[in-house]
């Protein structure tokens, strides 16, 4: 079971916090400082809950934290636990809705995600993320490590070399594990390699030249925005979710 908190209207915030309720651009930590309280409520109701979700009006979740305890505060509820940072259902929005007013309530969010397609695509989502990531991350690398005196143009051409390199796909398991790499990272037909990796419950596999429409090289400008969920999950859903996560569902239901 898991306490959520949905944010309301700004007003003073009794606890050192410079306010409370929802604001645009808020970042994990500011939510999950704005959500523990005080709110009206028992504390009695939330102490065996073991994770908090601060959502915004609208359920989308803000920030996840692990709790370490609820107690009273002035006849209200506050709620003490730590943050886990970039959970991964910050960014996604509650799937048991409530249309009660009051600011917190309780539900199984754990168990509703575990088996929801909302999964599924972030499955995905944090795979493009991962190995984007991955690529400009070497790509940075090389380009720090430069030596200064080097002509600036020959920097630029390896660093993007090196960028080249494998990953360029990401293996993803039946339970959401994700592998990078492989001794197939540049071969262009995964169904003709995939005995060895079904055998460890391995279903599915995103690559990049796919995901890009590419099969030369990659461009850094392209990779970059990448790097964030929000411009991984526009553009895999630009590409049809049921066609992205086809694989994985059909595996996941097969399993069951």
């Amino acid at each position: 079971m898991t306490l959520r908190v949905r944010l309301g209207d700004l007003r003073d915030h009794p606890l050192g916090v410079t306010e409370a309720g929802f604001r645009a651009e808020l970042t994990q930590q500011d939510a999950f400082a704005r959500g523990r309280g005080p709110f009206p409520g028992d504390a009695g109701s939330g102490r065996s809950e073991r994770e908090l979700f601060v959502t915004a009006p609208d359920d989308e979740v803000l920030a996840v934290a692990a709790i370490t305890g609820v107690r009273e505060y002035d006849d209200e509820l506050v709620v003490d636990g730590d943050l886990v940072v970039d959970h991964e259902r910050v960014g996604t929005r509650l799937l048991i809705r409530t249309e009660a007013e009051n600011v917190f309530s309780c539900a199984d969010e754990e168990s509703a995600w575990a088996g929801s397609v909302e999964r599924a695509r972030w499955v995905y989502v944090r795979a493009l993320v991962k190995v984007a990531t991955v690529k400009t991350a070497s790509y940075d690398r090389r380009i720090a490590g430069a030596d200064p005196a080097a002509d600036p143009e020959v920097t630029l051409a390896t660093a993007d070399e090196t960028m080249q390199a494998v990953p360029r796909y990401v293996m993803i398991h039946r339970s959401g594990k994700l592998r990078l790499g492989g001794p197939y990272a540049d071969t262009a037909d995964w169904d003709g390699h995939v005995e060895p990796w079904t055998d460890h419950g391995y279903v599915d596999c995103l690559r990049l030249d796919d995901v890009l429409g590419t099969s030369g090289d990659l461009d850094i400008d392209v990779l970059r925005p990448l790097t964030s969920r929000v411009a991984a999950a526009e553009l895999l859903e630009s590409m049809g979710w049921d066609k992205v996560i086809r694989r994985f569902v059909d595996a996941r239901t097969t399993a069951r």
